[in-house]
């Protein structure tokens, strides 16, 4: 897996790929299957006009979303050597100057350019980075931007539903791609104790496209892209998967950043694991969905709460988990102090507890 920044020393060459001079046919899939979704009504060229009204609304969202995304131009010292990053960045809040990005953008920044649509330019200032969630805050003067795209709801997605990703894979800025989420919950494990629930998706990304904002059909964000697909060895490249930090994980990281420079995590006290089928079957469950509980911290938040080694956590806020990696990175995302509602399975019968939050002390 490789992170989507791009790197390089001054005086020398990018090392670009072209791209494809064809639409993808998963893209010409989705908008056809849309298409033909629909009833037909009377008339031979119905299908015709609905491509051309999609096509229309798909530029007009394009065009939205360009005008709140940003390039960064990130100038840093490696060894002896002046070098230059380039990656995406959004406005979450044009009137303060607040733009979001990835922590890989900005690492080691010492200036930073953010470079508007409209072809204006300001200096940035990293407010502050977390690298284990790969998110980082940029404050830019206020009222300089003139556009912010709005934060959407990451947990209403299902794969198969439409978005849209924008910004400047290998330096290409306002580059736009549409696809389908392809599935949810995935952990890559791309820095040591990482919280990672991303969202993985087919539209078109590659290096110099983290931080930049994958938004649904109503052009909300609800992403953050941060990686690609990639090939193993050799040169990271595109291959067809993208992933993105979901907004239920990075907003509440994105206002600590920009208010204090770090985050608080919610905190559980649990070490768990994921159910094979077979363990679940064990448990008499119909389905491999919950986490089993297999150490608790004395005193802790859970086991104060009452939970035991053996009990199966199933959902956290009504919202299914799978993997010790998401309930440790859905628990984090909350505030400290956070009462939530936990569904567990605890000696074959399932019961809801509520659990007030403690600090992560890590």
């Amino acid at each position: 897996m490789a992170l989507c920044a791009v790197g390089v020393i001054e005086n020398n060459d990018m090392n670009r790929r072209p791209l494809p001079k064809t639409l993808p046919w998963f893209i010409l899939a989705a908008v056809l299957a849309v298409s033909w979704a629909r009833p037909l009504t009377s008339g031979p060229n119905n299908n015709a006009v609905d491509l051309l009204e999609m096509s229309d609304s798909l530029g007009d969202l394009a065009e939205t979303v360009s005008k709140g995304t940003v390039l960064l131009s990130v100038a840093k010292t490696e060894g002896n050597q002046l070098g230059r990053g380039l990656g995406t960045g959004f406005v979450v809040d044009a009137l303060r100057g607040i733009i979001v990005t990835n922590a890989h953008v900005v690492e080691g920044a010492e200036t930073t350019k953010v470079h508007f649509s409209d072809g204006r330019e300001v200096k940035g200032t990293v407010l502050g980075r977390d690298v284990q969630t790969d998110l980082a805050v940029i404050d830019i003067p206020p009222g300089s931007a003139r556009h912010q795209l709005p934060w959407g709801d990451s947990d209403v997605l299902r794969p198969g539903n439409l978005v849209m990703a924008v910004g400047s894979p290998l330096g290409l800025e306002g580059t736009t791609s549409l696809g389908v989420v392809s599935a949810l919950g995935r952990s890559l494990e791309m820095v040591d104790d990482a919280y990672e629930d991303f969202i993985q998706f087919d539209a078109f990304i590659d290096r110099g496209s983290s931080g930049g904002p994958l938004v649904n059909m109503a052009g909300e964000v609800i992403g953050i892209n941060a990686a690609i697909g990639g090939g193993g060895s050799g040169e990271p490249m595109w291959r067809g998967i993208g992933y993105a930090i979901p907004t239920a994980i990075a907003r509440r990281y994105v206002d600590n950043l920009a208010e204090h420079g770090e985050v608080m995590r919610g905190w559980l006290g649990i070490t768990a694991q994921g159910l094979t089928p077979s363990r679940a079957r064990l448990l008499g469950l119909n389905h491999t969905y919950g986490v089993e509980i297999i150490r608790l911290v004395e005193d802790g938040p859970a086991a104060t709460a009452g939970l035991k080694k053996g009990d199966v956590i199933l959902t956290i806020e009504g919202r299914e988990v799978s993997s010790s990696s998401q309930v440790r990175a859905r628990i984090a995302a909350l505030e400290p102090g956070t009462e939530v509602k936990v569904k567990i399975l605890s000696r074959r019968a399932q019961k809801v507890l509520r659990i007030e939050l403690g600090t992560s002390p890590g």
